[in-house]
């Protein structure tokens, strides 16, 4: 095995999560791509508004977290208005709201095994709608979430005017194969292709390895 142990977050790792998001979030090369929450968000979380699963190494240091939580029906913060869902299935929402690993326990899929995991242990709240933002030009975030099975729906700026798309799974949707492109940051393009209805599903690296388009795809069908 890896030698991580999995299990949900406790009061004593408050700090270590505010420390290691706020780490994490300073490492990297936009400040858009992912802004780190503080320790009164995670206790809020961990005291019935949602999960958070930790991971610890041998030594029983924090090596990541994924975050989970459950926005109010009613709560303007619910990004279910934003990907077009109304009335109950709002009540059905959770926010995949962060996953972050320490920098040294990156490249042995932790983050994928924490969100899949958390997932799988929020399953029967009746949380089974999934969303989440990322930020257009954050590859691994997105290959991360199409692998999970949520697709981008909506485009919006969040947290201070930061470009985010919005990704939804859960919903049963089905997608054909991808047949229209967007470099990663061209923010028109993407508005424009949601617009008519497409559904971002797939990323492409380009030739240089610098930059990668975003696949959009037609839904198929929606299964009651």
């Amino acid at each position: 095995m890896d030698g991580f142990m999995l299990a949900p977050a406790r009061e004593k790792h408050l700090g270590e999560l505010a420390c290691l998001a706020r780490s994490v979030a300073q490492a990297l090369s936009s400040r858009d791509m992912f802004v780190a929450d503080d320790a009164d968000f995670f206790a809020s979380v961990m005291r019935g508004q949602g999960s958070i699963l930790a991971a610890e190494d041998r030594s029983g240091r924090l090596a990541g977290a994924s975050v989970i939580r459950f926005p109010a029906a009613d709560a303007a913060d619910n990004l279910g208005r934003e990907s077009g869902l109304e009335g109950k299935d709002l009540a059905r929402v959770r926010h995949l709201e962060a996953v972050f690993v320490r920098e040294d326990c990156r490249g042995r899929g932790l983050a994928a095994r924490l969100v899949r995991r958390n997932m799988e242990l929020t399953a029967s709240s009746g949380r089974d709608l999934s969303l989440a933002t990322v930020w257009p030009g954050n590859l691994a975030s997105l290959r991360l979430h199409f692998s999970l099975g949520l697709s981008i729906r909506a485009f919006a700026f969040k947290y201070g005017g930061r470009p985010r798309f919005v990704l939804l799974g859960g919903d049963r949707l089905r997608l054909g194969e991808p047949g229209m492109f967007s470099p990663s940051l061209d923010l028109d393009r993407h508005r424009a292709l949601l617009a008519r209805g497409l559904a971002g599903c797939a990323v492409r690296t380009q030739e240089d390895g610098r930059d990668f388009v975003v696949g959009y795809a037609a839904p198929l069908a929606t299964c009651a």
